[in-house]
Order: C-alpha cells, then sequence, then structure tokens
C-alpha cells in the first residue's frame, strides 16, 4: 500500500509563504520564499527563531503546518503557496493556491 506524500515540502515554481496566524486568522508574521528554497530548511529555521523567543510548538511540521504556544497564547505557522496579502479574491483557503469559486 503506497502512502500519500503530502505537497507541502514538494519544490514548487511558484513562491511560498510561510505565515504565523492568531487563531481568527490574523497574519501575525509572513515570509516569503523564493520558488527554489529548501522548504523544510526554512520551517525549522522559523520553528528554532520562534522556540528563541520561548514560542513552544505543538508537534512536528510534516504536513506543512504546527501549532505553537507560549502561555495561554496559540498560533499557527503555516508553509503555503498562496499570499495572505492578495485580497483579489474573496475566497481564501491557505492549504491550496487556487481559491474556492462558489
Amino acid at each position: 500500500m503506497a502512502r500519500y506524500a503530502f505537497p507541502a515540502f514538494t519544490t514548487s515554481t511558484r513562491s511560498r509563504y510561510i505565515v504565523v496566524w492568531n487563531l481568527e486568522w490574523y497574519v501575525i508574521e509572513c515570509r516569503r520564499l523564493e520558488p527554489a528554497a529548501d522548504l523544510s530548511g526554512a520551517m525549522a529555521v522559523t520553528i528554532e527563531r520562534l522556540e528563541a523567543d520561548g514560542w513552544q510548538a505543538e508537534g512536528t511540521p510534516e504536513y506543512g503546518f504546527v501549532f505553537i504556544r507560549r502561555d495561554a497564547d496559540r498560533r499557527l505557522l503555516m508553509l503555503t503557496e498562496k499570499d495572505p496579502a492578495d485580497t483579489g479574491r474573496q475566497s481564501f483557503s491557505p492549504f491550496c493556491a487556487q481559491p474556492i469559486l462558489r
């Protein structure tokens, strides 16, 4: 039985973004990554930087996201193809590059 390979860290010809959201989807921080960037390494560096600031990852980022916590504050760190600053379309899913049309 073959295992599904989650595409979060798949090399792409498009830019990716490492985004930290609060739990109401407000962007706290966003960093653009070039198409040829080491995505796994960029996530690891971001987690290390956040841990140095007192944040603790609640799991591993193997699927391209991880919740982080500091005291009672909880946030979501995610790798995505969708630029969260792109307000051209109303529908937004951080999990896919294309908007959801309804």
